[in-house]
């Protein structure tokens, strides 16, 4: 071995090779190359280590490197230096201060509670043994009557509730019986029926010229507009004069529908007893044409 690490020195010594310059070019540790260079084999790793070692650093240094290395097998087993132990610290001992024990010859002081005594009620006995009011009556006989007035005060009101506080009929009362129906109420409704408002809905769906007349006189005349709607109320009755009928829509009596057809004139009234088409006489100068057509808006 002493021929291997004189051959690795002196070869790295006429290249004028440093030992961090082999470390850089070989990856080996300097301490490892400076152990092989002073025949240390304790100092590697182990033999197949040292075998590796030899090998590489001899092929750098241009020396024969499988040579040197078989070189160490006649040298017999490389033993490693085993690492030193290590050593773990021990954890520190933490002492618990001491608490004086409690001095059990001193009594504590106790304190008493004094609970009001509740009387017993008995129901099931012969004998009554509840104290008795100041007037004599024991106390389960007030509980008792205490609780059948709370029953039937809950009950009261209950059906008084679900009564709807609705009064009963009485025999002179003039609500009708079942399956029988006063007269007097029949000119009620029909009172009421009669004095209801006409009212109608006109959505335009061009351009249209009309006029609407409430109850004999003129609410409007002039043009309607795409998608325009306009209520009408009167007290009795309501007509619409119109030169294109089919540009009109009529909402009525829960009906709905176009007054007619395109061009046509039409005049029709609205009255509580439905709708009729009054003469044409009374839709004097309605014009027969619309004035503007739905592709010529303004």
């Amino acid at each position: 071995m002493t021929d291997v690490g004189s051959q690795l020195r002196a070869a790295r010594e006429a290249q004028g090779l440093t030992i961090a310059q082999a470390f850089k070019a070989t990856r080996i540790k300097s301490v490892y190359l400076e152990a092989l260079e002073a025949n240390r084999i304790s100092a590697l790793p182990g033999p197949v280590q040292a075998r590796g070692f030899v090998r590489s650093y001899a092929n750098y240094l241009g020396l024969n490197g499988e040579t040197l290395a078989s070189t160490l097998d006649a040298l017999g087993p490389v033993t490693p230096v085993a690492p030193p132990p290590v050593v773990k610290p021990s954890a520190p001992v933490t002492v618990k201060p001491l608490t004086p024990a409690p001095d059990r010859s001193v009594p504590r002081p106790t304190r008493s509670i004094d609970l009001p005594s509740i009387p017993k009620i008995s129901l099931g006995g012969n004998r009554d043994t509840a104290p008795a009011s100041p007037g004599g009556i024991p106390t389960s006989v007030l509980i008792i009557g205490a609780l059948v007035l709370f029953v039937i005060g809950a009950f009261l009101i209950v059906s008084a509730l679900t009564s709807g506080a609705r009064p009963l009929p009485t025999p002179d009362s003039d609500m009708p019986r079942s399956g029988e129906t006063r007269l007097a109420d029949v000119p009620s409704v029909t009172a009421q029926a009669s004095a209801a408002p006409v009212s109608i809905t006109l959505t335009a769906s061009e351009h249209v010229w009309l006029r609407v007349i409430r109850d004999g006189q003129t609410a409007f005349e002039g043009l309607m507009t795409p998608d325009e709607t306009r209520d009408w109320i009167a007290a009795d009755q309501v007509i619409v004069e119109t030169g294109n009928a089919a540009a009109l829509k009529v909402d009525a009596r829960a009906r709905s529908g176009v007054l007619g057809e395109r061009g046509q004139i039409v005049a029709r009234a609205w009255s509580r007893s439905g709708s009729e088409d009054v003469p044409l006489a009374a839709a004097r100068n309605v014009p027969s044409v619309t004035l503007f057509s739905s592709t010529q808006r303004p």
